[in-house]
């Protein structure tokens, strides 16, 4: 658990001191790109915390690593608005999916 926790959180620090530090880094893609680390880092947490089987655990975390830093890197671009902001609504989506996903994973390793 901790090969998960403290690189998550290492660059979660990084991200946020980034974002006080740099006067470019709008306020609202810190946000988004710190959701991109906590989400994504919550649902493979998720998926040791329960016990999905390792086959799981390694192929979703794989999956889950692509789908955070193609978040990540495109929250520096996101729109800096709530309103109109397809990136939130990709987020959400794909968010989504992750959690469908490690539901799934979760719920057939506990059957067999």
């Amino acid at each position: 658990m901790k090969k998960l926790i403290v690189p998550a959180a290492a660059v979660l620090i990084v991200n946020l001191l980034a974002g006080l530090l740099i006067t470019a880094y709008a306020p609202m893609n810190l946000l988004f790109t710190s959701l991109a680390i906590v989400i994504n880092t919550f649902l493979v947490w998720l998926l040791f915390a329960f016990g999905a089987e390792s086959t799981h655990r390694l192929s979703l975390g794989i999956c889950f690593l692509a789908v955070g830093t193609l978040e990540f890197l495109s929250g520096f671009f996101a729109p800096a608005r709530w309103t109109d902001n397809w990136w939130a609504i990709g987020l959400v989506t794909l968010t989504a999916i992750e959690a469908v996903l490690a539901y799934l994973a979760i719920h057939y390793s506990r059957k067999s």
